[in-house]
């Protein structure tokens, strides 16, 4: 490939080398070497699937195998209970029983939804998380034998179902690149962590969301995306990703329905972003208890809390915990000798660290602004001539009907500009956060299916997962049992290798966002007389695109002969 053109999984649909379905087993080099056990890749006039085995009712039925071996992986403790430190060691713990047990949703004395939301209820969990899970507790009878099982089973289903719908979601939205929604339906980050906490929950209303605004339903997907904000606040990124490149000035492009320079997915931008703001703020105060919603507690816990598991403010405390000792060895001398001041460092406390997140944010946002909107326009010039993969039929004389092209247009816009730069912002805000739990990353899933991220990257981010879900429970029951837990630089090491692969993951955003400029640029619209000659109007017949712009898969001109 010539420096700067679209890798594989960052070029458009229309572009990759195939007339039918997107196939990853042909186009994504990983996925070409593992498709021997299944007969090879896809060939190369593959037509669209019909029926069941269409890409997304054959990863639907995935998902629900890859969360059965999430359930296996937790029987330890579903079949002996979830007591510290065995729970640990097993690496099955699992916040649904443990808070089902320790809040009281199971005891005679069930709390009320407000007093259980609220910050002396016991969940500790985002309202819309909260709310689930106090509803699927009274299905359960708490007195009988085994009720934080039966729970944590029924939670199950449910978080199946709903990654289910994610995944349906995801599929729908990507079109013929539906099978790059196996990034949701078969990561391995799901077994690990999919049964932690709610968090699939939060995933599924997100992908719901972005399937409502590539479909032209602002309104609806700005509800959707409300109520993924109230289940997991992190998703509040993508709301404000969707209206910086909506209400950003770039060049003056011809939408169908609009004048010269305005589009209609700048005000569909708009809409959703605040139809979202405004129902997570009704969410928050109907839910918890006071006219704030809650607002002021919540604020007050964030800036005086201290760094929690995970997080990257939290080495200067594990350096300080991972001193060697100079009389040990040779080894721990030289260390103590020229890293002795590192060593020094003590635990930061919640104030500095709350003033660090701030500055570091307003760092990544300039930064990410410069990389992205700087260099390619938020909004892509909208289509007015046939699109050859499209489903719509073109009308006599060439021109496609004008809801299509739009729906063609906003679809383009959130696979290719917004679920990059929500991806790459999504990434950053987690590592800069004063806390990152292990489940914390499955947030990142439906926008790397929606970006299309290659799978070597998604396995190099799901193996520093998969190595940090291990360590972090063995720490934690080393605090308990020190001679058989993690040492702290140990942890350290681990930790600070899964931010460098989430930070992987929000490069690789970055750089799906700028190849999308590269892409629109394949497109040209017929040429209308001005008076000028344009360079199509004056090229010899025999000359086709690769000639005139140079070939796209080496870099140099050719002819058709």
């Amino acid at each position: 490939m010539r420096p700067g053109a679209p890798r594989w999984s960052q070029t458009p649909a229309e572009l990759d080398d195939g007339e039918g379905v997107y196939a990853p087993s042909r186009l994504d080099p990983l996925v070409r070497i593992a498709t021997p056990v299944i007969g090879g890749p896809a060939g190369s006039r593959l037509a669209s699937a019909t029926g069941f085995w269409r890409a997304g009712t054959v990863l639907v039925a995935l998902s629900a195998v890859v969360v059965g071996l999430g359930i296996v992986q937790k029987q330890h403790c579903r079949a002996d209970g979830w007591s510290s430190p065995d729970q640990f060691w097993h690496a099955c713990y699992s916040d649904i029983p443990v808070i089902y047990a320790s809040s009281g949703l199971g005891g005679a004395e069930r709390p009320g939804l407000s007093q259980a939301l609220g910050v002396e209820g016991g969940l500790g969990q985002s309202p819309l998380a909260g709310l689930m899970m106090w509803v699927t507790s009274g299905l359960v009878d708490g007195n009988q034998t085994g009720a934080g099982r039966s729970f944590f089973d029924l939670t199950a289903l449910l978080l199946a179902a709903l990654l289910a719908v994610a995944v349906a979601a995801t599929a729908f939205t990507l079109g013929r690149r539906g099978w790059d929604a196996s990034h949701l339906a078969l990561s391995p980050v799901v077994i690990t962590a999919g049964l932690i906490s709610y968090q699939i929950l939060a995933v599924a209303l997100v992908a719901l969301a972005l399937f409502a605004l590539s479909r032209s339903r602002a309104l609806a997907g700005g509800i959707l995306l409300g109520l993924a904000v109230a289940a997991a606040a992190q998703y509040a990124v993508v709301g404000l990703v969707v209206a910086g490149l909506a209400l950003w000035r770039s060049r003056a492009y011809e939408s169908l329905e609009a004048e010269p320079g305005r589009d209609h997915r700048a005000l569909a931008g708009v809409s959703f972003a605040g139809t979202a703001l405004i129902t997570w703020l009704l969410l928050r105060v109907v839910l918890l208890p006071g006219v704030t919603g809650g607002f002021g507690a919540a604020w007050s816990a964030w800036r005086d809390g201290a760094p929690g598991y995970g997080s990257l403010w939290l080495v200067p405390q594990l350096l300080g915990a991972s001193e060697p000792d100079p009389a040990s060895s040779w080894g721990g001398r030289a260390a103590q000798l020229l890293f002795g001041w590192m060593f020094s460092t003590g635990a930061l406390g919640g104030a500095v660290t709350s003033a660090l997140v701030v500055l570091a944010l307003i760092v990544v946002t300039g930064v990410l602004l410069r990389v992205t909107v700087f260099r390619v326009p938020p909004l892509a010039p909208a289509r007015s001539a046939p699109d050859p993969m499209a489903v719509p039929l073109p009308l006599r004389g060439g021109e496609v009907p004008p809801a299509a092209a739009a729906s063609d247009a906003m679809v383009e816009w959130v696979t290719r500009r917004v679920a990059p730069v929500s991806l790459a912002a999504l990434a950053f805000v987690l590592v800069t956060s004063k806390a990152l739990p292990a489940q914390a990353s499955l947030l990142l899933l439906p926008l790397m299916a929606l970006t299309g991220l290659r799978w070597r990257d998604h396995l190099i981010w799901a193996g520093t997962e998969a190595v940090y879900f291990v360590g972090i429970w063995l720490y934690i029951a080393g605090e308990t049992t020190s001679n058989r837990g993690l040492p702290s630089q140990f942890y350290l090491v681990m930790l600070l290798a899964r931010l460098a692969g989430i930070a992987w993951v929000g490069v690789q955003g970055v750089l799906a966002y700028r190849a999308s400029g590269l892409s629109d640029e394949a497109y040209r619209p017929s040429p209308e007389p001005t008076g000028s000659h344009d360079l199509w109007e004056i090229s010899f017949p025999g000359l086709d695109a690769g000639t005139l712009h140079g070939d796209r898969e080496a870099g140099t001109p050719h002819s058709s002969g």
